[in-house]
């Protein structure tokens, strides 16, 4: 952030700047006073500060219009439309509204703007504390902090519903393990620690068992399915047999019913017909390899079987028979050979099976009558094996599933047990961290209080007010409490007590210390017409306060309608030198903003008499108001006897008159200067023949300034410029042009400003 003097403020189309408006500032000024009646555009000027710093415009919020970005162009233009732009020394960055978004060129220049209105007063001091803490939570940043407290207060809001949930299941657990307990007998000495000592047990065995049991049981199944194998084809060859035996029979009939010899030839005519299937048309017989009458060989062929058909479909019968006889026997061979195999296979299974079974022994041999015999008598052990077999799985899955049950009963307790350890701890950290917090935001806020109550006492010294506390509420976490000293009652909050003024200037000065917090010389202020409620009494020490406060800024640019703060600057009784004084004129939406000037009247006196020729009347005119300020304070002062008025308003007839002699003659002043070789030393000058010879003059003012009639002709022009001359030498004698007038009679010898750059004598009238 820069640091760098300001240099000039250029508007185009925010709000009232119609058309391009730039304020320049005065080299080596820091605090710019903006006067105007209210409507000149004062907030304007503010606005386009706090949108270059802010990317916001707080004049328009809290005022019903929802959105304000609308708002912000002026009349008949577009946000695109709006330019900001601030010049300092050496850079200058601009802001423009695209996209409904600042933009601000370059971001690196942006600067740091604090910006104060009416109505920010009112919430600072006003509000509830939860709405002030939440004004001043920007100053006094502690959200990394604040993020850290609400994720430690969501972890131990999630940990406890972890808690009570690992609470539950822990009774859900150890009721699942009273269940198992229960049903194993209730063994002594209790259902957890059964529950240990089953789930510790070997496994190893139990498994194998599982295992050697299903081995048995898939032998045993194969063993009873190659016995019935085995029956059933020894069933079959009997009948095989014996529809051989017949076959055979009933081809010897049908031979016998035809010639002798005729079931060779059967034989042959078959072999023939299969012959010609394949061989269609042959060239000789396939028998006597004739060639006569082989044409029609396949028909007669045929025809001559069809003569012996009953042999023919006999000895077809007895083929049928004689294959399924050999088919019979082979299977009854390969049934007992795979039986053999599962005998074997049988035989090992029974052999590693548990010992708390008996399986029945395998057939001893494969005849008829002993498969029958083993059949019988093993019909019903198969659900007896599978009935070990499910005893032993449930045995392992009631160990599994009462381990597992012990397990996880095991794992909530210990995150119970964990979360019963952790929890306090974490709450206990966020105390902590808590009360870190509070101490760390109450010494922030001490030290803005102490801030406070310095500039507070300032403004309002020996009041008794001066003792501001601002404090965070005990039992909350964002509630900014205010309290105060007030005639002897400790935290009295001052909203019950302080007048509106005292009010408005104990936010002024809350918001000059919370600026003044973070790197103030980067930061502009503005203070935008919150001057509106003090009282005379106070407006000079409130005045002098913020003189002395700028110094502090970058820059600060104040605006206000104060018409007193106008006049005291405009005649030099308030400290000017480090201050730039502008003043608005009325707006008009052709004219936009517009400057009368802000050249003091001693300053503007002193170019009119550098004018070559200097012009009488103007001189007159400027000498005769800034002569009627420096009697005014004199005669102030010293508590002169001057005629009473309605109103207070005295001319030079009234007030030159009223300074008698005796305290012309006394009257001198101390100026501090530097000689030669840098060292102060004070001059002594007497107001005596100053105001002598304005005496002698005063007519000139009249003459000259005011009227044109017979007597202006009989006055020298050098009467009405030494007027001038001599007004001059008298304001700056009595008045330093930084420091101001000389009302400060602490020294209780003479008055002086601040600074002593001015002693005036004597302390009182002379008697």
């Amino acid at each position: 952030m820069s640091t760098e003097p300001l240099k000039h403020l250029t508007l185009e189309h925010l709000r009232g700047a119609t058309v391009p408006f730039t304020l320049t500032f005065e080299k080596g000024k820091k605090l710019t006073v903006v006067y105007g009646e209210n409507g000149t555009g004062k907030s304007t000027l503010c606005d386009g500060l706090e949108l270059l710093g802010r990317g916001a415009i707080s004049s328009l919020e809290g005022k019903g219009l929802g959105q304000t970005l609308p708002f912000w162009a002026s009349i008949g233009k577009n946000a695109s439309d709006i330019s900001v732009t601030l010049a300092s020394t050496t850079k200058a960055c601009s802001a423009k509204i695209t996209k409904k978004q600042v933009v601000v060129d370059p971001p690196t220049e942006r600067p740091v703007v604090e910006v104060l209105r009416r109505s920010q007063l009112l919430r600072l001091i006003e509000t509830e504390p939860a709405k002030r803490y939440a004004e001043i939570q920007r100053f006094v940043d502690i959200s990394p902090i604040e993020t850290c407290e609400y994720s430690l207060r969501t972890l131990i809001r999630n940990l406890e519903e972890s808690r009570e949930i690992a609470v539950a299941r822990v009774d859900e657990n150890q009721t699942a393990l009273a269940e198992f307990w229960k049903q194993a007998g209730s063994p002594l000495p209790n259902a957890l620690t059964w529950a240990a000592t089953e789930s510790a047990r070997d496994q190893s065995q139990l498994d194998a068992d599982i295992s050697a049991f299903s081995k048995l049981i898939k032998a045993f199944t194969e063993l009873r399915a190659g016995v019935d194998t085995v029956r059933q084809a020894q069933a079959r060859v009997t009948p095989s047999g014996n529809a051989l035996t017949d076959a055979r029979a009933a081809v010897k009939i049908a031979a016998a019913a035809v010639a002798d010899g005729a079931s060779d030839l059967v034989d042959i005519l078959t072999a023939t017909t299969r012959y010609l299937q394949k061989h269609t048309k042959p060239s000789v017989c396939p028998v006597c390899e004739s060639a006569e009458k082989v044409a029609d060989l396949s028909e007669r062929t045929k025809a001559r079987i069809a003569q012996l058909s009953a042999l023919t479909s006999a000895k077809a019968a007895l083929v049928k028979a004689e294959r399924e006889a050999e088919s019979a026997n082979a299977g009854v061979e390969a049934a007992q050979k795979t039986l053999g195999e599962k005998i074997q296979l049988y035989a090992a299974a029974v052999a590693a099976a548990p010992s708390k079974v008996s399986p029945p022994a395998a057939p001893q041999s494969t005849d008829s009558a002993t498969l029958d015999t083993w059949a019988t008598s093993t019909a019903d052990y198969l659900p007896i094996l599978t009935q070990c077999q499910t005893e032993l799985s449930d045995q392992k899955r009631f160990r599994s599933l009462l381990k597992n049950a012990l397990k996880v009963c095991k794992e909530n307790t210990d995150e119970q047990h964990r979360l019963d350890q952790l929890l306090p701890r974490l709450k206990l950290a966020l105390s902590a961290c808590e009360e870190e917090r509070r101490k760390f935001t109450d010494g922030i806020l001490t030290g803005i209080s102490d801030e406070v109550g310095r500039i507070y006492e300032k403004m309002h010294p020996g009041e008794g007010l001066s003792k501001i506390t601002f404090q965070l509420a005990a039992a909350k976490r964002a509630s900014l409490e205010i309290g105060s000293k007030c005639y002897g009652q400790e935290n009295a909050p001052p909203q019950a007590f302080f007048s509106e003024s005292h009010l408005d200037t104990l936010g002024l000065c809350l918001f000059l210390a919370l600026a003044k917090k973070d790197k103030p010389a980067e930061t502009i202020l503005v203070l935008d017409d919150v001057l509106a409620s003090v009282d005379e009494p106070h407006v000079d020490r409130v005045i002098e306060t913020l003189y002395e406060e700028a110094a502090h800024f970058r820059h600060c640019l104040i605006t206000t309608h104060y018409r007193p703060w106008k006049q005291k600057l405009r005649w030099g009784w308030l400290k000017n030198g480090h201050c730039q004084f502008v003043e608005l004129t009325k707006w008009s939406s052709q004219r936009g903003l517009a400057l009368i000037g802000s050249i003091p009247d001693t300053v503007r006196l002193r170019a009119l008499l550098a004018e070559t020729p200097p012009d009488p009347q103007l001189v007159c005119a400027k000498a005769g108001v800034i002569l009627e300020a420096a009697l005014d304070f004199l005669t102030q002062i010293y508590e002169c006897k001057v005629p009473r008025r309605a109103g207070g308003l005295y001319t030079l007839g009234d007030l030159l008159p009223s300074i008698d002699k005796k305290l012309r003659n006394a009257l001198l002043v101390e100026v501090l200067e530097k000689d030669s070789t840098g060292a102060a030393a004070y001059r002594t000058a007497s107001l005596t023949p100053l105001l002598e010879e304005l005496i002698r003059i005063a007519q000139a003012r009249n003459v000259f300034g005011c009227h044109f009639n017979a007597l202006s002709f009989e006055l020298l022009d050098s009467d009405a410029i030494q007027f001038g001359q001599t007004v001059l030498t008298l304001i700056e004698t009595l008045a330093c042009p930084d420091a101001g007038w000389p009302k400060n009679d602490k020294s209780g010898k003479y008055w002086a400003n601040s600074g002593e750059t001015r002693r005036l004598h004597p302390l009182q009238q002379p008697s």
